[in-house]
């Protein structure tokens, strides 16, 4: 076996790719002289954080709090960050592509709160034609009002966290509502929201069958969604679950060929004898429907303009990380570090063309790169055509170990051959 334990996530390839260059700490004032200077023509998303939430859910360790007070003056923070960088070229001379709100849970402000920071961000953003705007959202923050004012700024685009349709799965979680509350709540916010409704599913808790994760994808197209995420369950440190494990209050069965099941259970329902299919390793989307511009836009180069504590993102070539409101950290990247990013972004899709890699990879990389593949290939984890490389249905299992290795071999195996 290639592979014993399986990555479900990008970050474990995405983390690795600092430890091949150092970081070079450049200052604040580099960043405004950056968004001062005559905007560069690439996709542009920018990214909001919420780091708060009124109910958390049992996995999560994010950047986020349980809210005990007003959010006033975070409210207040963020439409003072807009208003202060929609004055620099960077904004005023170009419009951006995605304004993504991720959290936490950026609908737990109040409705007059909300209001404020979409005016805002209305002020001083210009929209790009086919614009994507999407808040990530619960079931129980949203009422009429909010999403009528989501209507009137222009959000549309919803990202609601159900993680799991059945009633022990929703217990397990965390979550509010039972499984008929959930689906009819989903068909009102449709009638009502004037933008796609997108969901995330999160599979492999203890009770968890293969007629659940079924289940789950019968549902995501009788209600006719334009997409659903799917990860597997992981115990982040800090997370309540990690805790209740400890504790010895849960026992979560470390068993990959039953976590393989549910995953292909769950991808074989949505996307057989239907409009679904595999948008990327941990989506599925609707044709026609759900592009989710936000990831493509990280990936393929453009800039993602991080706003709110615990928010993180580039302009450029400048890395930057909200840690305070503030204090940030900006980080210069060179040439090769956004080649690596690019490339190692690459493989987050199942399919992979061969002219985007060749237009990022030097002749020795490309050289190292064909022969990672090749290994791949004989493996039965990709197929390969004239034009491109295809995840199999076992490498779209693997594919975030798949990454880790491409990325992995190609930058060491060339760093081995240039030092002879």
């Amino acid at each position: 076996m290639r592979f014993e334990v399986r990555h479900k996530s990008h970050h474990n390839s995405s983390g690795l790719i600092g430890k091949y260059y150092p970081q070079r700490r450049v200052t604040e004032q580099d960043f405004f002289n950056k968004l001062s200077e005559e905007p560069k023509d690439v996709p542009r998303a920018i990214y909001v954080h919420t780091p708060y939430c009124d109910k958390i859910c049992s996995f999560c360790n994010l950047n986020r709090e349980q809210l005990s007070g007003s959010l006033d003056s975070y409210a207040d923070y963020l439409v003072e960050e807009f208003d202060k960088y929609g004055q620099y070229r960077y904004f005023k001379e170009k419009d951006v592509d995605v304004i993504y709100f991720g959290g936490g849970t950026p609908t737990v402000y109040k409705n007059d709160q909300l209001e404020r920071i979409l005016q805002s961000v209305n002020r001083n953003i210009i929209f790009a034609e086919g614009y994507e705007f999407t808040l990530e959202t619960t079931l129980h923050n949203l009422n009429p009002e909010k999403i009528e004012l989501m209507n009137r700024y222009g959000v549309n685009r919803l990202s609601v966290g159900i993680q799991s349709f059945s009633n022990e799965g929703r217990k397990f979680y965390n979550r509010t509502y039972n499984k008929a509350e959930v689906k009819d709540r989903l068909l009102d916010l449709k009638s009502k929201f004037n933008g796609e409704v997108c969901i995330d599913i999160i599979y492999n808790h203890p009770t968890q069958t293969v007629e659940d994760a079924i289940e789950d994808a019968k549902i995501i197209k009788e209600l006719d969604l334009a997409s659903s995420s799917f990860y597997s369950l992981m115990v982040h440190e800090g997370s309540t679950l990690s805790h209740d494990i400890k504790d010895e209050k849960v026992k979560l069965q470390d068993d990959l060929k039953r976590e393989r099941e549910l995953h292909d259970a769950f991808v074989k329902e949505l996307t057989t004898n239907s409009d679904y299919y595999v948008l990327e390793l941990t989506k599925i989307a609707k044709a026609g429907r759900d592009n989710y511009r936000y990831i493509k836009t990280r990936t393929f180069g453009g800039d993602t303009f991080p706003i709110g504590v615990g928010a993180g993102g580039n302009v450029d070539n400048i890395a930057v990380f909200r840690m305070k409101k503030e204090m940030g950290m900006f980080v210069e990247k060179s040439d090769y570090q956004q080649r690596l990013d690019r490339f190692n972004g690459l493989f987050q899709f199942p399919t992979v063309e061969k002219n985007v890699i060749n237009e990022i990879l030097n002749f020795t990389e490309q050289k190292v790169f064909e022969k990672v593949m090749s290994e791949l290939i004989a493996d039965g984890f990709i197929i390969e055509n004239e034009t491109h490389y295809k995840l199999t249905t076992e490498g779209l299992f693997w594919g975030n170990n798949i990454s880790r290795e491409i990325l992995t071999s190609v930058v060491e195996r060339t760093l081995e051959i240039t030092k002879r």
